[in-house]
């Protein structure tokens, strides 16, 4: 059966409605789930989307728009079928393999994010999604119809090469080259990968136009045992960026989740010069970095350490031990003890506790450059 124009607009229309509630129901529970009420967290999702997929398979992709929109038909019948996935992985895990399972819905979450990315001009409704609502009102600024493409602008992957491994980037469409950009690197979770882990911070440097380099651990987790492995390959992927794009060299930051978190801090300690502020986030200090530590390596660096009460990986008790010996030791620090939170990922977190934190530090930095 074919469509008319204007029934598979009004169709479009309602998708998006519902896409909308499923794609902010799904980052919600990402990012509250508790590991020890996991029915709860699913309940919740299956609650907000109900049958949106199944209806959306059986009334929308069943019939055959346009000619003219072939192309996007399909392309957003792909995004849908990732999200589908994502939402079937997460509701019907449990158990010993629910950690991987949680992991792999995540990993179709961000398949069809990306792939709904590069249709966002077409899809209206979903505008709101892709900015922080104090920045949404300048949409039309932050993401130009006629963006320049010499560099490459948006998102990219890059592949892996002699000197470092694989890594995601994104660039502001905005960006002009005569204008440089602040830069924060975001080091992903224990079997992760840039590719997804960019998605915590996307809609954040999309909106206050920064450029965002995810990069992806030599193995399946950052080489804390030994850490010039992933420092090396980090800094020769920065190097690549700068040489590329026009980077703000005194508003570089670092954040990492996790595992990423636990390297932030050693790659803060090989590094200091580059980085302007540090926020690892539900990590713990590796005793590999208790020789650079005391030698007050980054001891100008200011860190942010945000942790929930209920990690179920890293526990508080070492993460206070952790904050305490920096605090003592003289570092210029900031703990969040977050009491209802435990290890998922950090969205709003991100948004509202370390991005006015960055900000202001940025902000500083500005400041500190303008003549007297």
């Amino acid at each position: 059966m074919d469509y008319s124009d204007g029934d598979y607009q009004t169709k479009l229309g309602e998708l998006q409605q519902g896409l909308l509630t499923f794609l902010q129901s799904f980052e919600r529970e990402q990012e509250d789930i508790g590991f020890e009420s996991v029915r709860a967290s699913q309940q919740r999702l299956e609650k907000c989307v109900g049958d949106f997929f199944a209806i959306t398979t059986k009334t929308f992709f069943s019939q055959i728009p346009d000619a003219g929109l072939h192309d996007f038909n399909d392309a957003l019948a792909r995004a849908l079928s990732y999200f589908g996935d994502a939402y079937e992985t997460f509701i019907n895990a449990g158990g010993e393999t629910f950690n991987h399972s949680f992991l792999q819905s995540r990993f179709y979450f961000c398949k069809g994010l990306e792939r709904l990315y590069q249709l966002r001009l077409e899809l209206p409704l979903l505008e709101s999604w892709w900015y922080t609502e104090a920045a949404y009102a300048s949409k039309n600024s932050l993401d130009p119809l006629f963006a320049e493409m010499d560099p490459p602008l948006g998102l990219m992957h890059k592949v892996a090469s002699e000197t470092h491994s694989q890594y995601s980037l994104y660039v502001p469409e905005a960006y002009k080259a005569d204008q440089a950009r602040p830069l924060l690197v975001c080091l992903h979770g224990a079997y992760g990968s840039g590719d997804e882990f960019i998605w915590t911070w996307m809609r954040i440097a999309k909106s206050a136009g920064y450029i965002l380099l995810a990069p992806k651990s030599m193995d399946v987790t950052w080489s804390v045992l030994y850490p010039p492995t992933d420092v090396d390959s980090i800094t020769a992927a920065f190097d690549e960026v700068c040489g590329e794009y026009n980077v703000d060299r005194s508003r570089i930051f670092l954040t990492g989740l996790s595992d990423g978190a636990t390297f932030s801090y050693l790659l803060a300690f090989s590094c200091p010069e580059l980085f302007a502020g540090v926020a690892p986030i539900a990590g713990e200090l590796s005793q590999v970095a208790d020789g650079m530590l005391r030698k007050k390596a980054a001891g100008d660096v200011p860190f942010f350490v945000i942790h929930g009460v209920h990690d179920h990986i890293f526990n508080i008790r070492s993460v206070r031990s952790t904050c305490g010996l920096l605090d003592h030791l003289g570092y210029n620090l900031r703990f969040d003890e977050l009491p209802d939170w435990g290890h998922a990922y950090p969205y709003r977190i991100n948004e509202h506790r370390v991005w006015p934190w960055i900000e202001s530090l940025a902000a500083k930095t500005v400041e500190s450059q303008q003549p007297q």
